[in-house]
């Protein structure tokens, strides 16, 4: 026999229907959603309410998350509801600093494993986009701690928002986070981004010098960093995201150094989007090494949806006749 609804099955399933109705049907019934005292109701209904973008709900919603930040596990167990209020919040561009304020200093210890997960990382990571988003004064006091923030993604996130801000104080933590390393190389990748963001005249030698680390792991092991490659790989990533006309010349020395994988500055070329990357890359495909030239595709694979390129890519490998670049015609580009 099937399971009968429970209670909070049909709540759910009625949250779920408001989501059809008219705003002045569904704004009381959303109203009540969100003083539940279950998170994952409130942060439901706080989703169906950024969908129908109902914005005088707003302080519902973030008198909720500030329920729940209180209430804890008990509350709102694997932040789900929080969660959800942050993306609605933020959906409605809504002036919630008291709750982002909140958010970034959140932490919910939850057993599992045998152990105890942090499932606040996201409320922290969510809440430092918002600060900025909201111009929040504190923005810079609240979001910099956590570049220190044991969750990688929390960090990550902490310096793209931090990027974001415009602020030009925020630059020297950043670059003083860039000098310190993080043993994840997509926190620097997003550290090095950011820094390009703020300022880049300033801070574009930063990155390049990143371009050829010294690996000093066996002289300082202490704090642990990534390999020289995966340091030279976050910030040749960074300098083809920022698009910044020097970046070309850097990436293009930077292909022919040891430091970093000729996939990775492949890659980064590619996403300079700029008719000179483009040609740089159809010239290693026609004329560089096989290795290089598979990379080449890969990188081209931003491209796949123009036709023109893709049949460009198809005749470079059809002249050159190899069947490694073959397959990798098909894997990267579907040709």
């Amino acid at each position: 026999m099937p399971k009968k609804p429970t209670p909070f099955d049909d709540k759910r399933a009625r949250i779920a229907a408001l989501a059809s109705a008219t705003p002045a049907v569904a704004a009381p019934e959303l109203h009540r959603f969100l003083t539940d005292k279950n998170g994952y109701l409130a942060g439901d209904a706080a989703a169906v309410a950024a969908r129908l973008e109902l914005r005088d709900l707003v302080p519902d919603m973030e008198a909720a998350f500030l329920r729940l930040v209180a209430g804890g596990a008990a509350a709102d167990k694997g932040c789900h509801g929080k969660r959800h209020l942050l993306e609605a919040l933020l959906a409605l561009d809504a002036d919630a600093r008291e709750a982002y304020r909140a958010g970034v200093r959140c932490v919910q210890r939850e057993p599992a494993f045998g152990g105890a997960v942090d499932t606040a990382a996201p409320v922290r990571a969510l809440s430092a986009q918002a600060l900025v988003n909201a111009d929040d004064p504190t923005a810079l006091a609240e979001i910099a701690p956590l570049l220190a923030d044991p969750e990688p993604l929390v960090r990550a996130e902490a310096a793209n928002a931090l990027g974001r801000s415009g602020l030009d104080v925020a630059g020297p933590v950043l670059h003083l986070k860039a000098l310190a390393g993080d043993t994840e190389p997509d926190v620097l990748q997003r550290t090095y981004g950011a820094l390009l963001r703020i300022d880049p005249r300033r801070y574009l030698p930063v990155v390049t010098t990143a371009l050829a680390p010294e690996d000093t792991s066996p002289k300082n092991p202490e704090p642990p960093k990534p390999p020289a490659e995966e340091i030279a790989e976050a910030a040749a990533l960074a300098l083809g995201e920022s698009r910044l006309p020097e970046a070309f010349a850097i990436l293009k020395k930077a292909l022919d150094g040891e430091a970093c994988a000729p996939r990775s500055v492949l890659m980064a070329i590619a996403l300079l989007r700029s008719d000179e990357a483009l040609a740089l890359l159809f010239g290693v495909l026609e004329d560089g090494p096989e290795g290089q030239a598979a990379a080449a595709l890969a990188a081209l694979a931003l491209h796949r949806h123009d036709e023109k390129i893709v049949a460009r890519a198809r005749r470079a490998v059809e002249e050159r006749g190899s069947r490694r670049l073959h397959e990798a015609l098909e894997q990267h580009l579907g040709a």
